[in-house]
């Protein structure tokens, strides 16, 4: 049979020849689990021979590499305060204090932090000798867009969470597309579908008027020239990558400059430690249940440690729980508490049998890549949102943690583990999750490198950002009459919008 070595050898030299680039990432000031992603790809960068910086805040920390460099500047936070002020945020969540002000509170270290950045002469001056190729954005921190405008170089995003924003400018049918937060599938009655509509409108209203205007009166305060808005900046995006897969999200209408590379951090296990190869091979009987609420949750209230710690000891199963703080006094003695513990490598053994936990994207991607089982306990962010699609997809339960009790914690771990369906559901969507073109993770390169030959793609871009402004208006002056006649509130509400800058007058309502 004739060899076809020396053409896919040839054809891959010709991809090979790309320029290599000079990247520059802009990551949120929080949120360890999106540097891991960002680690990852930026090895991955390394290899097809780009130059990755992270622009990161002095005092956090990051370790080594020869694959990125780092370039520093002062923030409001080092890697001690970031994780202190999240950990308070997880006191509060589980206090019932974590209102939306103190959401807002988030918001608010994010433009600090931003300004800190843009008025920062020296480190603007200094990145704009590096003359990038294209800077990443993560929007969880929005500053991204706005250093990208100040350098003049071309974005991307590449978001680390599950969300799909409508600024992409997709189209998003509410009967079926569930909304950011809306916890709703695509299979929706009226109620569910008049619920979803109005997440919908409050997140638009929330991204419009509360999110966007901070990052604009930034740029007002420093004079950014040519003047944007913050839509604009957004809407200038070459490529949208969002680490979402086919195997977990909904399907629904998107565009060619979205691309879905959920799953970066996913790898087959390696060899567990001596003496953790020890403790699961002797679980063989049972298996054992593996319990993680991610690195960057480290405090669970005691009535949730003594819930999980009574559920867990009545199973047959061995259990390895990833714990830190005080031992819970119901604790099993079939529970091995430890503080670190390699998650991907265990999720990988055949001695498993679930996974409990808090339902974080980059757990949920591994466990799926593994065809785990799971019982999900989320807590905030887009834990909802994903674990209501584990849900879904017949692979795991949603639990609520301000509800649950000992005993529907240990029903639902037991029905995961007996009932095969669930085993079997997580076994297809793996195969689904690795049935694509290549690993996440390469599939993300080729995107970059492919905007980065086509000068930002634009060819990928649909006009849906060219519309007029006075035709959307006309457009949409249906919704805005609906609302108003539905609430006098909403009314009085887009009268005061209306009288903003540069905006055009809404349509009367009577």
């Amino acid at each position: 049979m004739k060899s076809y070595t020396p053409y896919f050898m040839l054809l891959w030299s010709a991809v090979g020849m790309a320029k290599a680039a000079k990247i520059i990432i802009v990551p949120p000031i929080m949120f360890e689990s999106h540097m891991y992603i960002f680690k990852t790809l930026a090895s991955a960068l390394h290899e097809r021979g780009h130059h990755t910086v992270f622009l990161l805040s002095e005092g956090r920390d990051i370790t080594p590499s020869n694959h990125y460099s780092l370039q520093r500047y002062p923030g409001i936070f080092n890697s001690t305060t970031s994780d202190a002020f999240l950990q308070s945020k997880m006191r509060n969540i589980f206090s019932g204090r974590l209102t939306a002000i103190e959401l807002f509170d988030i918001l608010d270290h994010y433009t600090k932090n931003c300004d800190m950045m843009v008025g920062n002469r020296a480190l603007i001056q200094g990145l704009k000798k590096e003359k990038f190729d294209l800077l990443l954005v993560d929007p969880n921190d929005m500053c991204g867009f706005v250093i990208a405008h100040l350098l003049g170089v071309k974005y991307a995003v590449f978001s680390t969470g599950l969300w799909y924003p409508a600024e992409v400018g997709a189209p998003a049918p509410l009967a079926y597309v569930p909304e950011f937060n809306s916890l709703l599938t695509d299979h929706m009655n009226l109620l569910q579908r008049m619920k979803n509509t109005g997440v919908y409108l409050i997140s638009r209203l929330g991204v419009s008027f509360l999110v966007l205007p901070k990052y604009e009166r930034i740029m007002q305060k420093y004079n950014l020239l040519p003047e944007k808005s913050m839509y604009d900046l957004v809407h200038g995006s070459s490529l949208w990558m969002l680490c979402t897969d086919v195997a977990l999200e909904f399907p629904r209408p998107t565009l060619p400059n979205v691309v879905y590379v959920g799953g970066i951090l996913t790898k087959p296990a390696s060899p567990l430690p001596e003496d953790l190869q020890r403790w699961v091979n002797g679980a063989n009987e049972h298996g054992f249940v593996l319990v993680s609420f991610g690195a960057g949750v480290k405090y669970l209230s005691e009535d949730i440690a003594n819930k999980l710690a009574g559920a867990l000891g009545r199973l047959p199963q061995k259990v390895i729980w990833r714990f830190s703080g005080t031992k819970p006094k119901n604790l099993g003695n079939n529970t091995k508490l430890i503080e670190w513990l390699p998650q991907n490598d265990l999720l990988g053994h055949s001695n498993i049998k679930a996974f409990l936990s808090h339902g974080g994207l980059n757990s949920i991607f591994e466990t799926m890549y593994h065809g785990v089982p799971v019982v999900g306990i989320p807590l905030f962010g887009d834990h909802y949102d994903t674990m209501t699609r584990v849900q879904a997809k017949g692979m795991g339960i949603l639990l609520e943690w301000k509800t649950v009790t000992e005993g529907e914690l240990y029903e639902a771990l037991v029905k995961v583990i007996n009932n095969p369906s669930y085993r079997q559901r997580a076994q297809k969507l793996s195969e689904i999750h690795k049935d694509q073109p290549g690993h996440p993770v390469n599939r993300t390169v080729y995107w970059i490198d492919y905007i980065l030959r086509h000068n930002g793609a634009h060819h990928l871009r649909a006009a849906v950002h060219q519309i007029s402004f006075s035709f959307s208006r006309v457009f949409y002056s249906p919704r805005w009459c609906l609302r108003c006649w539905w609430s006098p509130r909403l009314s009085q509400l887009s009268c005061l919008l209306s009288s903003q800058p540069n905006s055009y007058q809404r349509p009367t309502c009577y």
